[in-house]
């Protein structure tokens, strides 16, 4: 009985001071970001963006146009989808990539993993845990998964520009209906266009966590009536979706293997809190090799020289995309990385 008294007491206590752990996690990548917030701030203003950045974006754009991949059927497909829906749902056995299952059977024992992690006391409350440095560096074809050449293609078509790979984000989410994270709706602020592929590692079903996105059209009509870079906040979308009379989102339900690309700069959108069952999967992250806000592009979990090293061993073919800040032009290059994360 003392064990067990014990037991429910650390347990307790665990519960009781985890938000206060995240608190002082967030307040300490708050000072961090600071550096990067204010750089953003600067890039945001008019006179920075008219004059400066927007000049440049679209010169790189004209001088890459005959440059850009040819593309087949299928791709061409997909570029389209996203150019005019900002979202194209499809499957890992429609885009035929090699390694597709050595990607499956990776990603299994680190979901294994994670799952369990969550229901220990020193995870209680953690709405949404992430694979390790650890877990990329043992299992590498995850990673190189999203360095394939389909992807590549279809990415850099869509940019318009040289493509940078950010990583991955191999996400599980809790079923504990909470918004908070990656459940809030946002829109990113990595670059003019920013491409997220998103592969699901489990069924989803509505109650299941599925990403969503506001639909085109409502999306387009929320950007074009707000001032300039303004944002609207969760509890703003949320007010707006609960008195619509119609559906804004699209739950992007599906089996393991699914497979989302979305413009995460253009579209809002968000994973939904699951409520029933938890949700496993990973998000490839892409956008130019200039991309308008470099310090916001780092959220892999390799360190720096992880990520060199990783690039060192790929084909001579792969090499640059996941270091291209090593080549990126001016004071951007220096300025800290961003340290608020999704996990929060």
């Amino acid at each position: 009985m003392r064990t067990n008294s014990f037991g429910q007491l650390s347990h307790l206590r665990l519960n009781n001071l985890y938000p206060l752990y995240a608190l002082a996690d967030k307040v300490v990548n708050k000072v961090l970001s600071l550096p990067s917030d204010l750089a953003c701030m600067v890039n945001s203003t008019d006179w920075v963006e008219r004059s400066i950045l927007l000049p440049q974006y679209q010169q790189r754009l004209e001088r890459h146009i005959q440059q850009l991949p040819t593309l087949d059927p299928d791709e061409s497909a997909i570029v389209n989808q996203l150019a005019d829906e900002g979202i194209c749902i499809t499957s890992l056995d429609a885009l035929s990539i090699p390694y597709s299952q050595q990607l499956l059977k990776a990603a299994r024992p680190i979901t294994n993993e994670l799952a369990q992690l969550s229901r220990a006391p020193s995870h209680i409350g953690k709405h949404t845990l992430m694979a390790t440095a650890h877990h990329l560096t043992e299992n590498p074809e995850i990673l190189t998964w999203g360095l394939s050449e389909r992807i590549l293609k279809i990415v850099e078509c869509y940019l318009g520009l040289p493509v940078g790979y950010g990583g991955l984000s191999f996400y599980y989410s809790v079923a504990d209906g909470r918004d908070a994270g990656p459940r809030l709706w946002h829109r990113d602020k990595e670059d003019w266009r920013t491409i997220k592929v998103a592969v699901y590692l489990n069924d989803v079903d509505e109650s299941g966590g599925p990403y969503q996105c506001v639909k085109s059209a409502i999306n387009n009509w929320l950007v074009a009536t707000l001032p300039k870079y303004q944002r609207l906040t969760h509890i703003e979308m949320q007010h707006l979706l609960s008195n619509s009379s119609t559906d804004w989102p699209i739950s992007c339900v599906g089996k393991a293997g699914t497979v989302i690309f979305t413009d995460t700069a253009r579209c809002y959108h968000r994973g939904k809190p699951p409520i029933q069952t938890d949700r496993s999967a990973i998000f490839f992250h892409y956008f130019s090799r200039f991309p308008k806000n470099p310090f916001y592009c780092d959220r892999s979990p390799l360190s720096s020289q992880q990520i060199v090293e990783f690039d060192r061993q790929l084909p001579p073919h792969l090499q640059g995309y996941i270091t291209w800040r090593d080549r990126y032009p001016g004071i951007g290059r220096y300025i800290p990385k961003n340290y608020m994360r999704v996990d929060n």
